[in-house]
């Protein structure tokens, strides 16, 4: 299924969580994974667990500190 992570699509497997999607948003961009995943809101603005469920088209954003 196809997802975007801060205006990057990425393809990742059905079933995936907040965290993976993360794991594949650094890996694409070939930075290191942080230890610790950042906080990420849908783009409604609202909170997400890195264990939540992702669907076809989810939109999730990486909050800056």
């Amino acid at each position: 299924m196809k997802v975007t992570v801060n205006r990057t699509e990425i393809s990742i497997f059905r079933g995936a969580r907040v965290a993976d999607a993360l794991r594949q948003y650094y890996s694409r961009h070939k930075k290191t994974i942080p230890k610790v995943l950042p906080e990420v809101e849908d783009k409604y603005g609202n909170r997400m667990a890195h264990d939540g469920k992702l669907t076809e088209g989810s939109i999730i954003i990486i909050i800056k500190k």
